[in-house]
């Protein structure tokens, strides 16, 4: 891995806590939409159309992270880290909706970047036969900001305000910046640009000639577009049909914070033992099951939250894993590769977000679920192709 391991231990550790940050960032508006919109005097439409804005900055940081191939990750997640210093205590200071707007947009953006960036820095010094494990150990971030950070911040909102967290994150953002500067181990590439390396916009054509790569695009724009058409509306399905407050929602994203948590740990310990394409085949094929049976438990609120833990148990282990599977698709080019992934899944979720939305209100449960089903099965179909008589 590195001839400094107790080094390399302590930039994963301070490299996970800012990816918690950039997905505590992220996700906040998911639950708490209804006290931004009271807080900011606009209508929860205009809140949750952030969303999709959100959601949009994966392209965007897809271009952004591919300079990571030029220049080093080290400089670009440094940058992201800053963005997000930048963005939360804007909107902390100056709380008004475009402020917001502004702030999640760079929060996005810099996730989309960070991501990509920190995994093809893994990819470059971690062995392939144990990538698994450390990619799958910072994962653990987007289940700790449901787990955690999302319960921590709804009772500082309650206690406070709806702008107190900005400043807490900022803070924290702040001091991640400055210890992954000294701690972070340098890169071993030479990211200097020269006349004879190849253009940035050559890196996506080499990255796209790949049949592998198209497939794992595919996969993941199907996979993301399923999960964020039923996330979008799994609050309100609750709400309507179970009665349950928003305070009581927004305590059951610590469940579906379980199951991602689970999800990362069985990528960590068993992925890499499994192999990593013969998991993601398995993970898919359960997830896609899942949500097909997910109608079938709306009975009462018992079957439904184990339900909701089956979805995203399955989708978690399938999605992480397969990153670590990415990684090693086009090794010369691994922040490109991990860029179009993200972006791939950023553009999935801006159309699952839209669609999940005007299905439920139309239509209800069973076609959210049938659609997120029967996409999780054209993810499945995408890596097939994919894949076969390819080896990985």
């Amino acid at each position: 891995m590195t001839n400094h391991p107790k080094q390399f231990a302590g930039f994963i550790t301070i490299a996970t806590f800012g990816k918690l940050l950039l997905n505590i960032t992220r996700r906040l508006v998911y639950p708490f939409a209804p006290e931004f919109a009271r807080g900011l005097n606009v209508d929860l439409s205009a809140i949750t159309s952030v969303i999709a804005v959100n959601q949009a900055t994966s392209v965007l940081g897809a271009v952004g992270a591919s300079f990571a191939d030029r220049y080093g990750y080290r400089i670009l997640m440094l940058l992201s880290l800053g963005m997000l210093t930048i963005g939360t205590f804007a909107v902390g200071l100056i709380p008004t909706y475009s402020m917001l707007v502004i702030c999640l947009f760079l929060a996005g953006l810099a996730k989309s970047i960070f991501d990509p960036s920190l995994q093809a820095f893994i990819g470059n010094f971690v062995p392939f036969e144990k990538r698994g494990k450390i990619i799958g150990i910072t994962e653990l971030a987007w289940a700790g900001s449901t787990l955690v950070g999302i319960p921590v911040t709804g009772m500082v909102i309650e206690r406070f305000s709806w702008q107190t967290p900005f400043f807490i994150i900022s803070g924290f953002c702040l001091v991640c910046f400055f210890v992954t500067l000294k701690i972070m181990p340098k890169d071993r590439k030479n990211f200097q640009p020269s006349e004879t390396r190849t253009p940035i916009l050559s890196n996506w054509k080499t990255v796209i000639k790949d049949r592998k790569v198209i497939g794992i695009l595919s996969f993941v724009f199907f996979m993301s577009l399923a999960n964020d058409n039923l996330f979008v509306i799994y609050g309100a399905w609750l709400e309507s049909s179970y009665h349950l407050t928003l305070t009581a929602i927004g305590f059951g994203t610590v469940f579906i914070g379980l199951s991602e948590i689970l999800g990362e740990g069985c990528t960590v310990f068993f992925s890499d033992r499994i192999g990593l394409k013969k998991s993601v085949f398995i993970g898919v094929s359960l997830c896609s099951g899942a949500y097909f049976l997910l109608p079938l438990l709306d009975i009462g609120l018992a079957y439904v939250l184990a339900g909701l833990f089956l979805v995203f148990f399955t989708f978690e282990f399938t999605i992480v894993t397969s990153m670590s599977l990415s990684t090693e698709l086009v090794p010369e080019l691994r922040a490109s590769t991990m860029s179009a992934f993200f972006a791939t899944a950023g553009i999935g979720r801006v159309v699952g977000a839209f669609l999940g939305g005007i299905i439920w209100s139309k239509f209800g449960l069973l076609p959210v679920c049938l659609i997120s089903g029967g996409c999780t099965l054209a993810a499945l179909f995408s890596i097939f192709m994919g894949f076969l008589n390819q080896k990985s």
